[in-house]
């Protein structure tokens, strides 16, 4: 009896074994929505994605999501409890620890000196801001040109592209002359600050403000990627709400 129990311990553990060595798919997070975070210095970048086929045979599909704009991956791939998600045109990559419900990793380009950047998800949660219903101080729909400073001397303008909900959601669009590809964002107004956040595969963003008027906004922090510079932007088209 002592001898059976031995061969089938043995053999539980070369069977083991064999699964590590040929990189066999540990299947064990949940498909859905899932909230990300991007870690820019000490800013918290939140996003949305939807996992895909992570539950059967089916390619798995990894889209980051908002209401203008969805990035899908071009693939991605499972080795053991490790996820690695290719955005093909943008040269990057996520690698990505995961276990059912959460994740933690970073985000590379090989060719970039803005990278790594770190990455976590929690699966379930639906929101990508807290919505705390504060009274905007404005309505902020409309184009906005954005002057961001880049250093004493040099700025770098560009167009921010508002539409609110009435209430407290916000979606956007940022342009630079110097970024050929429009980033999509979202976010929320609530009082006299704006928050917005997005990811097009390549470019983390988090731009807020404050609102000092319904043609102005203020003290702004922009973020793409590791690189930071401050803000202000003006508008012909805000509404005050007070």
């Amino acid at each position: 009896m002592r001898i059976l129990l031995l061969f089938v311990s043995i053999a539980v553990l070369l069977t083991s074994c064999w699964d590590l060595q040929s990189d066999t798919s540990i299947e064990g997070f949940a498909p859905g929505t899932w909230r990300g975070v991007f870690k820019l210095d000490d800013q918290a970048v939140p996003v949305m994605y939807e996992i895909k086929n992570s539950n059967n045979d089916k390619p798995i599909e990894f889209i980051f999501k908002t209401e203008q704009q969805d990035i899908a991956a071009d693939s991605a791939i499972i080795f053991g409890d490790t996820l690695f998600t290719y955005f093909g045109a943008s040269n990057t990559y996520l690698k990505i620890i995961h276990q059912v419900d959460q994740m933690d990793g970073f985000l590379y380009d090989n060719a970039g000196t803005e990278y790594p950047i770190a990455f976590a998800g929690i699966y379930g949660i639906q929101h990508r801001f807290p919505n705390v219903r504060k009274t905007p101080k404005a309505n902020l729909t409309g184009e906005w040109k954005i002057t961001a400073t880049i250093e004493k001397d040099s700025t770098l303008e560009g167009t921010l592209r508002i539409s609110t909900d009435g209430k407290n959601e916000v979606t956007a669009s940022l342009q630079f002359p110097a970024y050929p590809k429009k980033i999509y964002l979202e976010g929320t107004v609530q009082a006299s600050k704006v928050h917005l956040s997005g990811f097009d595969g390549k470019t983390v963003c988090w731009i807020s403000a404050n609102i000092e008027s319904a043609k102005k906004l203020t003290q702004g922090n922009l973020k793409l990627n590791n690189k930071g510079y401050f803000w202000e932007a003006e508008s012909n088209a805000g509404i005050s709400n007070q």
